[in-house]
């Protein structure tokens, strides 16, 4: 097959629902490309190669199929993209991918859906960046014999999405006896942009604790998908640009947004009396905890939109045996409650599709809220500490 082809020959349905999934995935990559932290501003910007290749294939497959395609990428983002839902798209779906109704942008920012669909392709600055930064302080913390490094670096980032200059410095100062600690700061962390700042000022939500880059009208309204669906989201916190110091916007979305959920759980756990261990063996799993009477479990919290995608990622839990300190005795997939809500086939779906879960029946798929209450509560606090 050539490789100059608009894309591959397929025969039978399995075939046309892979091949609208590849033509999804590289639109919604190509969008989220595009758009940064920052947003998708301007139809003038550079377009993601994903998204050029997205169009060609969706083109291609518009004309088998005997409609009108996009009229070229402007077309494909502002119509397509921002107006039609993908189930009126000339494309093949599995029903569990529960395309109906999504759409890829809305209020000219990709939605949740568009960027679950877009880790499938993740945008190369990202790819090598993040990647390449959590392998390098893992390899680090690992021949420094200091696995709790690692954990103790990504539970900073998830809290501090926007550091003063003074707190900058105290916070590279924070590990004196590991010189790599300040590069891995200075690496994490970037100067604030034009494009970040209102009026002197970078903008934190109240809600997730990320920073938000205004939009073209200079409203500020955070992004993220429980922050919008909140009615009573607190209102955003103010920070001098001048001298302050960004998440990057590859570690807020890969690394602090998903770490919100797990430290939630870890302090939820911990208020009624468990010693919870974060990110154990290098975020072998997202944490350990230790019940008050001696049970333990092994978690991995997955906050993610589509069960359908999700369903994918599941990899083998580690086991340990009895004599290893972060040894657990059940384990546990934790999804947030409010992903439940919002689709009550959620787990019908996970479990139906994921072949790493069929595999391991010790594994127990359950919400966030009934773990908490399955923790014996007796009145003591608990605590929540890197793990080694």
């Amino acid at each position: 097959m050539s490789l100059t082809q608009f894309g591959p020959v397929y025969s039978g349905r399995a075939s046309a629902v892979r091949a609208g999934e590849v033509i999804l995935s590289l639109v919604a990559s190509g969008l989220v490309g595009m758009r940064g932290w920052a947003g998708v501003r301007r139809l003038q910007q550079p377009y993601d190669r994903s998204l050029q290749l997205g169009l060609d294939r969706l083109a291609a497959q518009c004309v088998q199929a005997g409609s009108s395609p996009p009229v070229g990428v402007a077309d494909l983002v502002g119509v397509w993209c921002a107006e039609r839902p993908v189930d009126s798209w000339p494309l093949e779906f599995d029903p569990d991918a529960q395309v109906s109704g999504e759409r890829l942008l809305i209020g000219g920012e990709p939605s949740e859906f568009c960027q679950e669909w877009a880790v499938e392709a993740r945008d190369v600055v990202a790819e090598v960046h993040e990647n390449a930064l959590v392998k390098h302080i893992k390899d680090t913390a690992a021949q420094l014999g200091r696995p709790e490094l690692y954990a103790r670096w990504r539970l900073f980032v998830t809290e501090h999405a926007v550091l003063g200059p003074d707190e900058f410095l105290a916070a590279k100062n924070a590990v004196l006896d590991v010189p790599q600690w300040p590069t891995w700061l200075e690496e994490s962390y970037g100067p604030v942009t034009v494009e970040a700042s209102a009026g002197g000022q970078v903008a934190v939500c109240g809600g997730c604790g990320q920073w938000i880059a205004p939009r073209a009208n200079g409203r500020v309204r955070c992004r993220v998908w429980r922050c919008v669906q909140r009615h009573d989201l607190p209102e955003p916190t103010w920070t001098e640009a001048q001298g302050a110091r960004l998440l990057e916007p590859e570690l807020v979305r890969f690394v602090a947004l998903p770490g919100r959920p797990e430290l939630d759980l870890a302090r939820r756990l911990a208020a009624r009396g468990a010693r919870v261990v974060l990110y154990p063996k290098l975020d072998a799993l997202d944490l350990v905890a230790f019940w008050p009477g001696g049970h333990s479990i092994g978690v991995d919290v997955k906050d993610w939109h589509s069960p359908y995608l999700l369903a994918r990622r599941i990899k083998t839990f580690p086991r340990w045996g009895s004599g290893d300190p972060h040894a657990y005795r059940r384990g546990y997939l934790v999804v947030p409650r409010d992903r439940l809500r919002a689709n009550r086939s959620y787990m019908k779906i996970l479990t139906q599709r994921s072949k790493a879960l069929q595999e391991q029946p010790h594994i127990e798929v359950v919400c966030d809220d009934d773990l908490v209450a399955s923790c014996p509560d007796l009145g003591v606090m608990g605590e929540v500490i890197c793990g080694p």
